[in-house]
């Protein structure tokens, strides 16, 4: 371990939040001069050195310590990082300029900045403003078109659930610091055994509560179906990313380490596995009767949520998985919704016909949305069915409870499927959709992220072991 005091490593340590919020400012500044295109830019340049960075730090066999640790970087805040850089971007390469012009991109590019110090933290109070900082960008960019159909209400929505989600978290720090005196997470960790249990258990969950809105569990998800629709594709695809892998990585920093002890023996434990079978079955059924494109990736989107959630049943086991599994469904998330944005627009609409034909049009775009729909069905040799397949397995060793739900995760997987082929077939149907003959004349990066997504998914089958994560660490 490395223990950092001086600003100069500081700084270099903490590169990728940095050089995103530097960026996000001058790519602000940029906009103010309508040069989108340099704005664009800007912005694919800051996330390439985040990433790089993030991806440099994996080769260091020490995590690094900041400001007596309240801030760590392990491999599981880097794995989480790359998963979240991903999925940004996807959502810019996503993005045209008329989301461009209304600055989306220093919006999106503060979020993400803010999210992966939330990632890092070992404090509450800092994790809780990271968490809100990141989420706050975000309710301007879902308001962008407030002229579309279900934008208002998509808003409207998203920031009343945004709002609760944030008070039940102040007032569980609340009652966590007025029980334990503290909120770092070491602290946390020494002090439960000999606090008041009942008080204790109350911070947690309000603080479960919030993460699980944002996480999108059932049934905290409601939010999440109109959000998704309602916003511009290009931000869904950020959204479907960002806040469900910010949210999911932070209840399993939360359980594996400063409430560790608390989440063993109380009653945390059976309403956080109930969180996940609800996750697991819901979202899979009420996308069967889907007819449009963005709900139905809207639902598979909280499925995930669920696949994700099954760390719950015993996190110390599973965890190393988690990483993998964020990356591989970062990336087949984000494509699906990028080819929904390119056939359909940024709008609340994309039905079903909009892909007809889509093979015939244009095989690359048709191929990269196949390839994501059964990376994200777990059908080999994609990438999602080794996550999947390692998830699953992991779960099921664990105890006869992770027995259970890996059985009724592997039923609901073949759900999917099921789903997942219809959308397929009719991308594969001979007659054209709507639209359909002007996608031959894709932007080089569409093309290039498209290519990149095939490869990547195929890739990453055989490799899971690169972003497999320790137990995060939660003090020097």
């Amino acid at each position: 371990m490395v223990n950092l005091v001086n600003l100069e490593n500081t700084i270099f340590y903490l590169f990728a939040p940095f050089i995103l919020f530097i960026f996000s400012l001058i790519v602000a500044i940029v906009g103010l001069f309508k040069k989108y295109l340099v704005a664009k830019i800007l912005s694919y340049i800051s996330l390439l050195l985040a990433l790089i960075t993030s991806i440099y730090f994996l080769s260091y066999s020490s995590a690094l310590f900041l400001f007596n640790g309240k801030i760590i970087i392990d491999k599981f805040s880097l794995i989480v990082w790359i998963a979240l850089i991903i999925g940004a971007f996807f959502s810019l390469s996503s993005m045209e300029n008329d989301l461009i012009s209304r600055e989306a991109l220093p919006l999106l590019l503060l979020s993400l900045s803010l999210a992966l110090i939330a990632i890092i933290s070992r404090d509450l109070l800092i994790l809780f403003l990271a968490v809100e900082g990141s989420i706050l960008p975000t309710y301007a960019l879902v308001a962008q078109f407030k002229k579309e159909p279900f934008s208002l209400e998509a808003t409207v929505k998203y920031f009343i659930f945004g709002i609760l989600a944030t008070l039940l978290f102040a007032y569980g720090i609340t009652v966590i610091f007025g029980n334990l005196g503290s909120t770092s997470f070491a602290i946390i960790s020494d002090k439960i055994p000999n606090s008041n249990l009942l008080l204790s258990v109350l911070g947690f969950i309000l603080i479960i509560l919030s993460l699980g809105i944002k996480s999108t569990l059932v049934p905290l998800h409601t939010w999440a179906i109109d959000t998704y629709q309602g916003a511009p594709t290009s931000i869904t695809v950020f959204l479907s990313t960002t806040s469900k892998i910010l949210g999911i990585s932070v209840i399993a920093l939360l359980i594996t380490g400063p409430f560790s002890g608390l989440y063993k023996f109380t009653t945390i434990y059976y309403i956080l596995v109930a969180f996940a079978l609800l996750t697991l079955v819901v979202p899979n059924i009420a996308a069967l009767i889907q007819r449009d494109l963005k709900r139905l990736l809207a639902y598979s989107s909280i499925a995930h949520a669920g696949y994700m959630s099954l760390i719950f049943v015993f996190p110390f086991q599973t965890i190393y998985i988690l990483g993998y599994y964020l990356i591989t469904y970062s990336i087949a998330k984000s494509v699906s919704f990028m080819v929904v944005k390119i056939i359909s627009g940024e709008g609340s609409y994309s039905s079903y016909d909009s892909l007809r034909g889509l093979f015939k049009s244009n095989p690359l775009i048709a191929f990269a949305f196949s390839i994501s729909l059964l990376s994200l069905a777990g059908i080999p040799p994609f990438a999602g069915f080794m996550a999947k397949f390692l998830l699953f397995l992991s779960t099921a060793l664990s105890s006869s409870v992770g027995i259970s739900l890996a059985l009724i995760a592997l039923i609901m997987s073949g759900v999917s499927v099921y789903y997942y082929v219809i959308v397929i077939r009719f991308a594969s149907s001979k007659s054209l959709g709507n639209g359909n003959e002007k996608l031959l004349n894709l932007s080089f990066e569409k093309y290039l992220f498209l290519i990149l997504s095939i490869v990547l998914l195929i890739v990453l089958t055989f490799f899971p072991n690169y972003f497999f994560v320790s137990i995060p660490i939660i003090s020097p």
